[in-house]
């Protein structure tokens, strides 16, 4: 028996005018080797070398070529056992005591992200933990710790304040089964800000900044995309969605190169629907 679709007003816009979201990019350094290898052996349980931690995706936003390396391997999709249980220690879900459906659903969605490229998943584990808060419908983000500046219809939220011990996802408990792609969302906004270097923001930077104008926009444009790689099935209120929400999504394109930076960054196990 299919579920109802939620009605009430929402929203794609994630935050009114105000604060930026905090970027805090990994330093993977060679002389940073060290620190980060100690790091991820108490986490992991595991020692890790710095090609395991590589992403080839960032060959292609820097003007390269994904098959430029010598011996082109099929990428390693998933990530072990041991590899996943040390990575969902690292998210909290604080459920508010939504029905079981909607925490399976929160949770898996936004593992998902981060369950299908190892180096990725690594990273995550290098990267400050998130908690994954479920709003209850009708309530306020910001009765939960979200800023000042949150948008209230907001259907999902990715924040990240600098000095702060951990960042935030939220999702409205109403929306988390009737559009799944929203944990990817928020999920791919804390990779973009939590897992990446400075040099492979930059480069996103400079691909994206030329039509997406905004750093802020350029990370819409990012986790859009991620939705697209990871299966999202849009209706009509996604696709007319206002500005760059709907637009991005209307326009994306399977052979763009954003598109495949995207599966080759997250290696989702499951075909891309069209």
């Amino acid at each position: 028996m299919s579920r109802a679709r939620p009605k009430g007003t929402i929203s794609f816009d994630e935050l009114l005018e105000g604060e930026d979201r905090a970027a805090e990019p990994l330093d993977l350094a060679p002389e940073r080797a060290r620190d980060w290898q100690k790091k991820l052996a108490e986490i992991s349980r595991q020692k890790v070398e710095a090609p395991e931690l590589a992403l080839p995706a960032f060959t292609l936003v820097r003007g390269g070529d994904l098959f430029e390396r010598a011996k082109a391997k099929a990428p390693v999709r998933g990530v072990p056992g041991e590899l996943s249980t040390a990575l969902e220690s690292r998210l909290r879900l604080v459920p508010n005591r939504a029905p079981a459906e909607e925490r399976d659903a929160a949770w898996a969605g936004t593992m998902a992200v981060v369950s299908g490229n190892p180096a990725l998943a690594r990273r995550m584990l290098l990267a400050k933990p998130i908690t994954l808060t479920i709003i209850p419908e009708g309530r306020d983000y910001r009765s939960y710790g979200f800023p000042r500046h949150t948008n209230p219809n907001a259907a999902g939220i990715f924040w990240n304040g600098t000095g702060e011990e951990r960042a935030q996802i939220a999702l409205r408990e109403e929306w988390i089964v009737a559009k799944p792609y929203l944990a990817w969302h928020e999920m791919m906004h804390a990779v973009h800000l939590l897992a990446f270097t400075t040099r492979e923001r930059e480069m996103l930077d400079r691909f994206l900044l030329p039509v997406a104008v905004t750093r802020r926009r350029v990370e819409e444009v990012l986790a859009i995309y991620a939705e697209r790689a990871m299966g999202a099935d849009y209706g009509a209120d996604d696709l007319g969605a206002p500005g760059i929400y709907g637009q991005t999504r209307r326009d994306w394109a399977d052979r763009a190169v954003l598109a495949q930076f995207m599966r080759e960054l997250l290696l989702p196990p499951a075909p891309l629907k069209r």
